[in-house]
């Protein structure tokens, strides 16, 4: 393995946003190639104050764990001497998957199967800006863990990862504008969010369990992506050149405006709201307008188009780094929490069918968040692993 690669999955640990399959890889070259792996810890870890959080008696019960084993202490004693010396109550954490390589090695079921039933459970953290981009030529880029500046080349642009989680599209100076588009597709992973300024200038934030399909440039007479999930829009400005989402069966067309639209496949439904501009929604024949502070609700099962006025700090709550719920169900709301957690939602009993009001940042810790709805419902929960049980 490259020492940059072993970094690289060292920081993702470190930040706890590392695949499962990432961790099966670092595990087992960890048993093989200890000393490597603790020169490159040596070299990842974060400064005194970041990184995976230990109180002190867990990492010194971690520590104490390990030294006292007399079956790990030949294969441990070099690292964890060095370790403690520097500062230990940050490497507990890797110390722990360290211990559980080993186990798994003198148990000799160091298969990449019985490997991964031994990762320790990620804790249930809130959404980052985590995505993955893939080129038209079929490359994949892991937006997280990729470094900042160029990371691409697409058609006759420049793709540049931004350091505050922003993919930029940057067009060179020979731009066609007649050729065949070539589509780029970026898609956010359930406890992900990512921004995009595609290559006429247009800004997309894109929410948690979403994807984005737009081409490298916008040739022809009509710019025209594809959403599924969540985005918001600042469409830039070509009167010449409309702009259109498609979703589902539902197109939204619009020449430079601020909406957002959701339409996630369990929700039933696509919601257009405007913020600022005009629009067009339409589905199969059927069109309609709205104007800054309405909204156009199309059920999946129907071309009806429902219009009325919205809530638009509500809609763009999400892209603010907050929930809001307004008269809004559990159900409803415990999708929001899925998808930004990253986590699954099951019910035990009957579901409450109470109504929720009420506003609450997104970047507090899931244990906050469910204590909220404890206390301003009856309504009381239960997490186990990943999964989150919703009791009446």
């Amino acid at each position: 393995m490259k020492h940059e690669k072993l970094k690289s999955l060292l920081r993702s640990y470190f930040d706890n946003t590392i695949s499962d399959a990432d961790c099966v890889e670092l595990l087992s070259y960890m048993d093989k190639h200890p000393h490597e792996v603790e020169r490159a810890v040596d070299e990842t870890l974060p400064a005194d104050d970041t990184g995976p959080k230990f109180s002190e008696q867990q990492a010194q019960d971690v520590l104490s764990r390990i030294k006292a084993d007399g079956r790990f202490v030949t294969v441990l004693q070099p690292p964890v001497i060095k370790f403690y010396q520097r500062r230990w109550l940050q490497v507990a954490a890797i110390l722990l998957v360290i211990l559980t390589a080993v186990i798994v090695v003198l148990n000799k079921n160091n298969t990449p199967a019985n490997i991964a039933e031994n990762i320790i459970q990620k804790p249930i953290v809130p959404g980052s800006n985590k995505a993955m981009l893939t080129l038209a030529n079929g490359q994949t880029v892991v937006l997280d863990s990729a470094s900042n500046g160029v990371i691409a080349g697409a058609g006759n642009n420049n793709v540049v990862k931004k350091n505050d989680g922003e993919l930029v599209y940057q067009p060179g100076e020979n731009a066609a504008n007649n050729r065949i588009p070539i589509y780029n597709i970026l898609t956010t992973p359930k406890g992900g969010e990512y921004r995009v300024t595609l290559s006429d200038g247009t800004k997309v934030w894109l929410n948690a369990a979403s994807s984005l399909s737009y081409p490298q440039e916008f040739t022809g007479n009509e710019r025209k992506v594809k959403l599924t999930g969540e985005a918001y829009f600042e469409v830039a400005k070509n009167k010449s050149k409309p702009f259109y989402v498609m979703v589902n069966d539902v197109q939204v067309r619009v020449l430079g405006t601020h909406f957002n639209i959701s339409g996630y496949t369990d929700d039933g439904r696509v919601t257009t709201t405007l913020i600022e501009g005009a629009v067009q929604v339409s589905k199969y024949k059927v069109v309609s307008s709205l104007m800054p502070g309405q909204k156009a609700v199309v059920n999946n099962s129907s071309a009806d188009i429902v219009v009325s006025s919205a809530d638009v700090s509500d809609a763009v709550a999400w892209k603010n780094g907050y929930f809001t719920f307004n008269e809004e169900d559990i159900t409803g709301i415990m999708k929001k929490v899925s998808r930004w957690y990253d986590v699954e939602v099951v019910y035990e009993g009957a579901v409450s069918n109470e109504k929720f009001g009420g506003t609450f940042y997104r970047s507090k810790s899931i244990n906050e968040l469910l204590d909220y709805l404890r206390r301003i419902g009856n309504i009381s929960f239960k997490i186990s692993g990943r999964r989150i049980i919703v009791m009446k």
